[in-house]
């Protein structure tokens, strides 16, 4: 079993795993297949290496059952209630469709779809959704401040007789509540992509943003030399621009980078480009623009990038263009596409009772950047592999699927 360190905020103990069936059981047994014997592997569900090819990748996600390159949290190894932790490298492998008996029905919340993070979300879990011929609900609340909403999506997804409930947080902290009575009544609860802090939530599909913040700050830290950074992480009081703001600003202290300003603000062009301007406007001689990929493309579009390097902690389509184009030097991703189908997929083996493997009950594909051809130690941008990231181009989101 070979080990090594990954740099980053978190010390990452590597071996192969692979998410499959296992005698281990991971699962709360809720609504357990009578048919699926959990002492024998699943049939296929073995495939992929962590060091794929993007090709491999690529075909991999189009197999069924599909698989990915991952990292995995034991959840119950770590006190923490975010379940921040050491992770393991290995490979998430989807269950076969056809181990799907039951007519399931899950809702999804998530914050909104006014970008392409949320609108590939919504393609990742529809998508997954349809391969598993379950039912699937999909809400968006309108926004980051709109905590009420979610909640009261919530409440609904559960009064209409959901067995399960996926939610991409609105807060970190204040569905805590709504998650405990959640889990007391015998809804199954998965974390997806902005992260909980409850320890009691059955699974999370949530990547670390303290890493994606991580690999940001590493990058910049590792350039020499000095730079002056305006950091905009993302909307305040949410878990993942928290985490990310944590990660960053950890990764460079005692560099050259000095971060001149940090602001937080909803992720919509206007704010992001309002808070821009102001920090532009009140400190002279920034050199860097880096945070959420909505502001670093309202940075492009405004033409900063003849004043500063823009850097994203996250991509869409638009970020991608403007990479291509030299206006974005790169940004980090974090494959939220991926992200969705795990969560969905989740949350079926939860609803059968198939186990997750070795009790991992958070499981993340491993960010990294994405940068212009020229650039040294980061992903060139040809080898990027979109399909994990984003939706297929002229997608509409889907707000309900019925199960075959």
């Amino acid at each position: 079993m070979n080990r090594k360190k990954l740099s980053g905020i978190l010390a990452l103990t590597l071996s192969a795993v692979v998410l499959a069936g296992c005698s281990v059981d991971g699962g709360n047994g809720r609504g357990a297949s009578e048919e699926f014997d959990a002492s024998t592997p699943i049939e296929g569900a073995d495939q992929g290496t962590f060091d794929a090819s993007p090709d491999e990748i690529r075909e991999g996600l189009k197999a069924d059952p599909w698989w990915a390159p991952s990292l995995f949290v034991d959840c119950d190894a770590t006190d923490d209630a975010a379940c921040e932790g050491e992770a393991t490298e290995g490979v998430y492998n989807a269950i076969p469709s056809d181990l799907a008996t039951e007519d399931w029905r899950i809702c999804a919340v998530v914050p909104h779809l006014s970008d392409a993070y949320w609108v590939a979300v919504n393609y990742g879990m529809v998508e997954e959704a349809r391969r598993l011929g379950v039912n699937l609900d999909f809400y968006e609340a309108g926004g980051y401040t709109e905590l009420s909403t979610q909640v009261s999506q919530i409440d609904d997804c559960v009064a209409g007789g959901a067995d399960a409930v996926i939610i991409g947080a609105i807060s970190a902290d204040g569905l805590k509540a709504k998650v405990d009575q959640l889990v007391a009544q015998g809804t199954v609860v998965i974390d997806a992509l902005n992260g909980i802090v409850n320890p009691d939530v059955d699974a999370r599909s949530v990547l670390s943003w303290r890493r994606i913040g991580t690999t940001v700050g590493d990058y910049l830290a590792n350039q020499g030399g000095s730079a002056n950074v305006a950091w905009f992480p993302g909307p305040p009081g949410a878990g993942w621009a928290e985490d990310a703001n944590d990660g960053f600003a950890e990764a460079v202290q005692g560099s050259g980078v000095d971060v001149v300003e940090t602001k937080y603000g909803d992720t919509d062009k206007d704010t992001q480009l309002r808070l821009i301007e102001d920090t532009l406007q009140a400190n002279d001689g920034v050199t860097v623009i880096a945070g959420n990929a909505v502001g670093a493309d309202a940075a492009a579009a405004a033409g900063f990038a003849d004043k500063a390097t823009i850097i994203g902690s996250y991509m869409t389509p638009e970020t991608l263009a403007n990479i291509e184009r030299g206006k974005v030097a790169c940004a980090a991703t974090d494959q939220p596409a991926v992200q969705a189908r795990v969560a969905v997929d989740m949350t079926v083996r939860l609803l059968q009772g198939i186990p997750l493997d070795e009790g991992m009950r958070r499981a993340y594909p491993a960010p990294y950047l994405v940068c212009g051809e020229a650039t040294e130690n980061a992903q060139p941008v040809s080898q990027f592999v979109a399909e994990t990231t984003f939706a297929p181009e002229g997608w509409k989101p889907v707000f309900t699927v019925k199960a075959d």
